[in-house]
C-alpha cells in the first residue's frame, strides 16, 4: 500500500470512492462551464428574438427512459414555441452559487421554465432541490414541471415544498400517477396540479414494425428500486427456457457515451425500439421498459418495484391497451400471463391516444394556469 492509499484509508475513503468523488466534481465543473456558456450565447443579438425556454434538469446519465423524456420534451417545446431559443440545463450547475447568481441576472420576464420529468419530487433528491430553487427564485416567470412521481419520506419535506410552490401563481405541476396526484393535492394545496401521463407515451402509435418476432425479453432493473432478486428473475428465465422459449435479459441503459447518446438519440431510440419489437412478449419492472414495449406493439407484463412508481404509473394502460398490457403480482404470475400471451399471439396496433388526449392540449392548459398573470407567450 503506497503513501497516498494509506492517507485515503486514514480518512475513511477507499481509492474507488475517492476517484468517484473526483470524477463527479470534474463533471459538475464541466456542466457548469457549459451551462454558463449556453446562457451567454442565448443573450447575443443572433438569438431568436431574445425569447427563451429554459429547460432545466436534463439528464446527464445514459438511462434510455430519462433520455427519451428529454427527447420528447425538447420536441414538445420546439413544436409549441418554435420562435424561442431552447436552452438545456442539467441540475448540477444549480449547486454553484456563481451559476445561480448568473442565471438570476440573465432571466427576463418573458422567459419560460420547463422542468424535466421523473421520480424527483422526493425528500432530499438533488433534482428536487433545483425545482424548489427555480420556483422560489423566479415567481414571475411561467414554470411547467413535467410529470413527476412523488414520494416524500418525511411529510415535512412535502409541506416545505408546498410553501414554496403555493406562492408561485404561474406554476403548473403535472403528477404522473394517481398516488402522486393525491400527494400533490395534499402538499401543494394552492398550486394547480393535473394528472398527466409520462410524455414518452406520445410516441405510442407513431411507429410500425414488420420484422419477425421470437422469444421473451426480460427487461429488469438492477438498482435499489428492484423488488425481485436476481435469483427470482433467474428462476423465471429458467422456467421459460425449460419450455423451449428463447429468453434475453437486459435493461434500459445505453452503452453509448453520453455525448454520443444525446446527439444521436433518435437513431439509438430506433435501435432500442426495434430490439423490443423483435420479441413476442416483454416482462419488465422498468417504467419506460413498459412504454417502449407499447411503442413497439409488443405485449408487456409488468412486475412491481419496491415503491408505487411502476404499478401506479402504468395504470394508465390498463383500459387503453387491455390486450397489450398486464400486471403481475409475482414472478409466477408473470410466467402464467406470458405463456397465455404466447398461446394467443394477439395482434397489437396501439393507437396514439396519449398525444391527442393530453399533450396536444398541454400548451393551452399552461396558458390557462397563468390566467390573469399573463400567458406564457406574453
Amino acid at each position: 500500500m503506497n503513501q497516498l492509499e494509506m492517507r485515503i484509508r486514514d480518512v475513511g475513503f477507499s481509492a474507488k470512492q475517492l476517484l468517484r468523488y473526483i470524477r463527479i466534481r470534474e463533471l459538475r465543473r464541466q456542466l457548469t462551464r457549459q451551462a454558463l456558456a449556453d446562457l451567454e450565447a442565448s443573450e447575443t443579438p443572433e438569438a431568436k428574438n431574445g425569447e427563451r425556454i429554459l429547460f432545466c434538469g436534463v439528464p446527464v446519465h445514459r438511462n434510455m427512459g430519462d433520455q427519451a423524456q428529454r427527447y420528447c420534451i425538447r420536441g414538445w417545446c420546439r413544436e409549441n414555441y418554435p420562435d424561442r431559443t431552447l436552452i438545456e440545463l442539467p441540475s448540477w450547475p444549480f449547486y454553484s452559487r456563481a451559476f445561480r447568481e448568473r442565471l438570476a441576472r440573465s432571466v427576463r420576464p418573458e422567459d419560460l421554465f420547463v422542468l424535466q420529468s421523473g421520480y424527483c419530487t422526493t425528500s432530499r433528491h438533488y433534482e428536487h432541490r433545483m425545482h424548489r430553487f427555480v420556483v422560489g427564485r423566479f415567481p414571475d416567470n411561467p414554470v411547467l414541471i413535467m410529470p413527476q412521481t412523488i414520494s416524500f419520506r418525511y411529510p415535512r419535506d412535502g409541506f416545505r415544498t408546498g410553501r414554496i410552490y403555493d406562492r408561485h401563481k404561474k406554476l403548473l405541476f403535472l403528477a404522473r400517477d394517481r398516488v402522486s396526484f393525491g400527494y400533490a393535492k395534499r402538499f401543494f394545496p394552492s398550486t394547480r396540479v393535473l394528472l398527466y401521463p409520462d410524455i414518452v407515451t406520445t410516441l405510442i402509435g407513431t411507429r410500425t414494425f414488420d420484422g419477425e418476432r421470437d422469444g421473451v425479453f426480460l427487461c429488469i432493473r438492477g438498482d435499489s428500486e428492484k423488488k425481485y432478486s436476481a435469483e427470482e428473475i433467474g428462476a423465471l428465465r429458467t422456467e421459460l427456457e425449460r419450455r423451449q422459449i428463447r429468453c434475453e435479459t437486459g435493461d434500459t441503459e445505453s452503452d453509448l457515451p453520453l455525448d454520443m447518446l444525446v446527439s444521436g438519440f433518435a437513431e439509438e431510440l430506433d435501435r432500442v425500439l426495434e430490439h423490443f419489437a423483435s420479441f413476442r412478449a416483454v416482462i419488465t419492472d422498468r417504467f419506460h421498459g413498459t412504454i417502449f414495449s407499447l411503442i413497439s406493439n409488443t405485449p408487456v407484463i409488468v412486475l412491481a418495484t419496491n415503491d408505487h412508481k411502476v404499478v401506479t404509473g402504468t395504470d394508465w394502460f390498463r383500459d387503453v391497451y387491455p390486450e397489450a398490457f398486464a400486471l403481475a403480482d409475482s414472478t409466477e404470475q408473470a410466467l402464467e400471463r406470458t405463456l397465455r400471451i404466447l398461446e394467443r399471439e394477439p395482434e397489437m396496433d396501439n393507437r396514439p391516444w396519449f398525444r391527442t388526449r393530453y399533450y396536444d392540449l398541454l400548451k393551452a392548459k399552461w396558458e390557462e394556469t397563468c390566467g390573469a398573470c399573463g400567458h406564457p407567450e406574453k
